[in-house]
């Protein structure tokens, strides 16, 4: 379980340093046909790095561009979307929704960049060999912010490869991004230079799943619109009174994007959840900042049931000790009624051997 859950913070980590970088080889990236450049205006905060940083005024309105070459001899279409910076499960930023996730925002977010920039093109169509500008058009809030709105230009590059069904095309109707994949490349805005202070909201834990294996969840949030780095996260599962740790976890390096909110996982590793309460205890920490963790949750008996069937890591329970106690409370119930039986006609003999010699 664990091994399974850093090859996913490692290939998505792989994506994200890809979507940032530009002008790289496309095949690099699971054979995508096209290359892209973003055209970094002047007006970059930091320079660098080779995705947008844009430090603008509020109400101000600015175009910017990126450049999509076709690096094939057949057509290629590519499919742009604006998203808003999300953190994952395994504490990675995302700029992308290549599965056409629902999109849960945190209450904190004021700016949403899905709302501020937009696109020229929905969908770009690029001839064998050709480069097109995509231009995009960014029009800022009236009102000054500090701190940073984050999110990503998605390009994606459409999978023909099974169009003409009739379930495809309904399909593409209901999730415009269904079978496709593409660069991701960063994008920030800003209207000063001030620093903000990170805040951490813990907002409860329950019982969960990740991936169909036992988890506990725990709900987190970055209220403040700045990235928190470098993060650490602990933690450790007990019964409530219990001193007996039932599982932990100790995640490194993490990221949390702007004012997202997400769920933090601690893996059961296979074992059982048991009906009762539960203390999920451990921190937070980025640099000097600590949030500590203590959160308290029940798990009804119905729901530890539902999450223990469902697990294919939880071994089924053994109930060889209760069909033997069963068998051996039946034994000794069967032969105490047997003897009460035979000593009760026992008595009864005897009780008639005395009337009889009595009689005589």
């Amino acid at each position: 379980m664990r091994a399974r859950k850093y090859v996913v913070f490692l290939l998505s980590a792989i994506l994200v340093l890809s979507g940032l970088a530009f002008g790289q080889k496309a095949e690099a990236i699971d054979g995508l046909k096209f290359n892209v450049k973003p055209n970094i205006p002047d007006n970059q905060y930091n320079k660098e790095v080779s995705y947008f940083d844009l430090i603008m005024k509020p109400g101000e309105g600015q175009e910017i561009a990126v450049m999509l070459k076709n690096t094939t001899d057949e057509e290629v279409v590519v499919i742009p979307q604006i998203n808003s910076a999300m953190t994952n499960s395994n504490g990675v930023v995302e700029y992308s929704n290549h599965n056409n996730k629902k999109r849960v925002y945190d209450k904190s977010l004021k700016n949403n960049i899905e709302d501020i920039v937009q696109l020229a093109e929905n969908e770009v169509v690029l001839a064998p060999q050709e480069e097109k500008e995509l231009k995009l058009t960014i029009t800022m809030p009236s009102e000054e912010f500090n701190g940073v709105i984050a999110g990503g230009i998605y390009l994606a590059q459409k999978d023909n490869s099974t169009e003409g069904t009739e379930e495809t095309t309904k399909k593409e109707t209901s999730t415009s991004l269904k079978n496709l994949y593409g660069y991701q490349i960063g994008l920030l805005l800003r209207n000063n230079e001030k620093l903000i202070t990170p805040e951490v909201v813990i907002d409860g834990a329950q019982a969960d799943q990740l991936n169909v294996r036992n988890a506990v969840s725990l709900k987190v949030r970055n209220t403040a619109p700045t990235y928190i780095n470098k993060v650490h996260f602990q933690a450790e599962l007990k019964k409530k009174g219990s001193d007996e740790v039932i599982a932990k976890t100790d995640q490194k390096e993490m990221q949390f994007a702007p004012n997202t909110i997400f769920d933090l996982f601690v893996s059961m590793q296979g074992k059982r959840y048991e009906a009762g309460d539960y203390v999920l205890t451990g921190s937070i920490t980025s640099g000097d900042n600590k949030w500590p963790i203590n959160e308290a949750f029940t798990v009804t008996r119905e729901k530890a049931n539902k999450f223990n069937e469902a697990d294919p890591d939880v071994e089924p329970e053994d109930y060889t000790m209760i069909i033997i106690l069963g068998a051996l409370v039946a034994v000794f119930a069967l032969a105490a009624i047997y003897l009460i039986r035979k000593n009760n006609k026992q008595k009864a003999l005897l009780k008639q051997l005395n009337d009889e010699k009595n009689e005589n």
